[in-house]
């Protein structure tokens, strides 16, 4: 049965005076793929005003319009655009992005002139095998979200309640328990999304934008929750992003759902950003996934990715996958300089 090889990464933003330079020790890896996916992190323009709803509560960011060439070498096939800042300079900043990337012939998914746009599935294709991504994100400012009548990104709304802890007489100062759930019009779409998606396309893919970042390092309840339900309704891999760190990956009916890939290539300095990331390699038949490899990846400095392999420095990002995907249901198996991830039964 024929295969193609699809390399998906996590958070990338580019900012930097020479924009060539970024993926220079990685594209050799991201060009050999049939099928190249990231998460642009914020607009690719030199048009529009700073949102200011944004002021005091997160960072803006863009790129230059000629960042693209950089995408364009290092073999990005598509992109996604759904996340909280994709709008940083606007509607008119969101709308010169997706002509950018369809000038560079790079196709982006999770933003459009309106909701159905938005929604609309990705359809890439390699050696006849069809592939469909969708994007969405949970997290941003509330009028990023496309409607019927107005450009946006896909957002899957989620309400989050707190309850005191049952200690907190016993402990004072016990952090508070969340509780997140999805909004159920929002979810129900998502998910006929994909049931739709599934007819025309032999794998379904779904990027989400979700939980919570500044290293937090654990899962909202609604990741697990949703993520599960989205490969119940046909989707082969959930491709998470927005954490700036790994989080865990996770087998379920055989299916991996990665709860973030880091940062692939982010020209920001943050304290709470971590170097660690990874490569992932998916082998995709008609009938799915049928292999998933890792190649570790640390950031330099100059926020570049670099191969580490499994030298010491690449065991410290095995060390972290192991310890973030404890009870997820995932083994990760030593392979020379990469790492299979496997389900565990």
């Amino acid at each position: 049965m024929s295969s193609i090889k699809m390399a998906m990464v996590g958070d990338m933003m580019i900012n930097r005076p020479d924009p060539m330079t970024i993926y220079r020790r990685v594209e050799d890896v991201l060009r050999a793929a049939d099928l190249t996916y990231g998460n642009l992190e914020g607009p690719m323009c030199d048009t529009g005003e700073l949102h200011p709803g944004k002021h005091g509560v997160s960072r803006h960011h863009r790129s230059v319009p000629s960042a693209v060439n950089a995408l364009v070498k290092a073999g990005f096939d598509v992109v996604s655009l759904a996340n909280n800042h994709a709008l940083d300079y606007g509607i008119p900043g969101m709308m010169q992005t997706m002509d950018i990337l369809d000038a560079a012939k790079i196709a982006h998914a999770g933003a459009g002139r309106n909701v159905a746009e938005a929604r609309r599935p990705v359809m890439l294709s390699a050696k006849d095998i069809r592939v469909a991504m969708l994007s969405y994100t949970s997290v941003g400012m509330a009028d990023f979200r496309a409607t019927d009548k107005s450009p946006g990104v896909v957002m899957i709304r989620v309400d989050t309640t707190y309850t005191p802890n049952l200690r907190l007489l016993q402990q004072p100062g016990s952090p508070m328990m969340p509780k997140t759930v999805g909004v159920r019009q929002d979810v129900d779409e998502m998910m006929a999304d994909v049931r739709e998606a599934r007819k025309q396309a032999d794998v379904v893919l779904v990027s989400w934008h979700w939980g919570v970042s500044e290293r937090w390092g654990k899962l909202a309840d609604y990741q697990q929750i949703l993520g599960r339900a989205l490969i119940d309704a046909g989707a082969h891999a959930v491709i998470g992003h927005h954490a700036h760190m790994l989080l865990g990956i996770e087998h379920y009916r055989g299916k991996p759902i990665f709860y973030s890939l880091g940062n692939f290539g982010f020209d920001l300095k943050h304290p709470y950003f971590r170097p660690e990331s990874v490569i992932v390699e998916c082998d995709i038949t008609r009938d799915g996934i049928e292999r998933t490899t890792l190649l570790p990846i640390m950031h330099d400095d100059a926020n570049d990715p670099e191969l580490v392999g499994l030298s010491e420095t690449g065991l410290k990002v095995l060390w972290t996958l192991e310890e973030l995907s404890e009870d997820l249901n995932t083994r990760f198996i030593r392979q020379g300089d990469r790492l299979q991830a496997q389900p565990l039964k």
